[in-house]
């Protein structure tokens, strides 16, 4: 009867908890024939005065009580503000040893102590697979959100970055060795910045951060309508969510105060196609999926969908986002944001599912 488990079983992952500037995402997904559904949900707001481990911890414990989420795993990414990356071309050697070997490498380039940093790796297609994308994070920065975690009575398994959790999401159907080689693009566009990255099979074979995000629309938008930031992000969250109407005349303000910003972003996304196309052999992505939580940005889609000449989707093809929009909205009551503010998180809580089923570590 062991196929019959098989064939049946529906698999709940960790608690996806992805980080945030000025909020925490909290998710659990459950993957069901190869359909997602969401088991719990939570977003809390984070203190501007800084994080204090003891009250963060009874607020996450707050969420997870009231959220609907099973088991205590957790894997959880910290803000992309707080992480370093960096494109590196490093010798020939064996995993044990480029392990330290990046650890150095990334101390001197971000000028930061090598016994603060925290290190990984991972290869990528450029330059005939020499070389490394490097991640990195400071050990002072990370402790106190974990401490909250752990405070809330929650395990953390893994500490990801959330560009990888998007990866793990939009790799659910490309496992196969005949998807080894099928490139796609994601453009995932956060608050503080935003990050290209293209996947073959399960793996990311190409990474770029790009300095342009929500935070720079906000700033151009109360610049150009003199308004709080605050006031600004609010209108922009407005029209991303459609949640009510605008004044035609304000909601032009806005759309021409982000245009030069959004051209900016679909033009560097441009640039790393290019530089993809250049420096890596094999098949050119034959779409770009957007997400994140300005991913719904009006008039993002269709100024990258023009300038990189490809055509831009919001959804893979297994409509896993379009799966988890039911849940969110029950979960979350309205409160949720734009639904491709979630594909982080849920990426992370997925985290668990393909555990189960056994993954390479350098894996997506």
């Amino acid at each position: 009867m062991s196929f019959l488990k098989q064939r049946f079983r529906s698999t709940t992952g960790h608690v996806g908890i992805a980080f945030e500037d000025d909020a925490i995402r909290m998710i659990q997904v459950c993957d069901h024939r190869g359909h997602l559904s969401v088991t719990g949900a939570a977003w809390l707001p984070l203190p501007e005065q800084g994080i204090d481990p003891a009250s963060l911890g009874e607020s996450l414990r707050a969420a997870f009580v009231t959220g609907g989420f099973t088991g205590r795993r957790c894997a959880v990414s910290m803000p992309r503000s707080e992480i370093w990356t960096q494109l590196a071309k490093l010798p020939d050697m064996p995993d044990s040893e480029l392990d330290e070997a990046v650890a150095w490498e990334a101390a001197e380039r971000f000028g930061v102590p090598r016994e603060t940093l925290e290190c990984d790796w991972m290869r990528t297609s450029g330059e005939g697979g020499k070389e490394i994308f490097i991640i990195a994070a400071d050990r002072g920065r990370m402790q106190p959100r974990l401490d909250a975690v752990l405070a809330a009575g929650l395990r953390p398994v893994a500490v990801d970055t959330d560009f990888a959790g998007v990866a793990r999401l939009f790799s659910r159907r490309f496992r196969r060795d005949v998807d080894a080689d099928r490139a796609r693009a994601i453009l995932d566009v956060g608050q503080s910045g935003s990050v290209l990255l293209i996947l073959r099979g399960r793996h990311i074979a190409f990474c770029k951060p790009v300095s342009i995000g929500g935070r720079h629309l906000d700033l151009r938008v109360s610049e150009r309508l003199d308004l709080e930031e605050a006031a600004a992000a609010g209108l922009r969250q407005a029209r991303m969510n459609n949640t009510e109407a605008l004044d035609p005349s304000t909601d032009g303000a806005v759309s021409e105060a982000a245009r030069p910003v959004l051209a900016e972003l679909a033009r560097e996304a441009m640039l790393c196609l290019r530089h993809f196309s250049v420096s890596v052999r094999g098949d050119r992505p034959d779409h770009l999926l957007l997400t994140g939580a300005h991913a719904a940005e009006p008039g993002l889609a269709e100024l990258v969908q023009s300038t990189c000449r490809l055509p831009v989707q919001l959804d893979d093809e297994s409509a896993c986002m379009s799966d988890l929009r039911e849940g969110l909205s029950k979960a979350m009551a309205g409160a949720a944001g734009t639904l491709e503010s979630w594909a982080a998180a849920a990426g992370l809580s997925l985290r668990g599912v393909t555990a189960s089923r056994g993954s390479g570590r350098r894996a997506a």
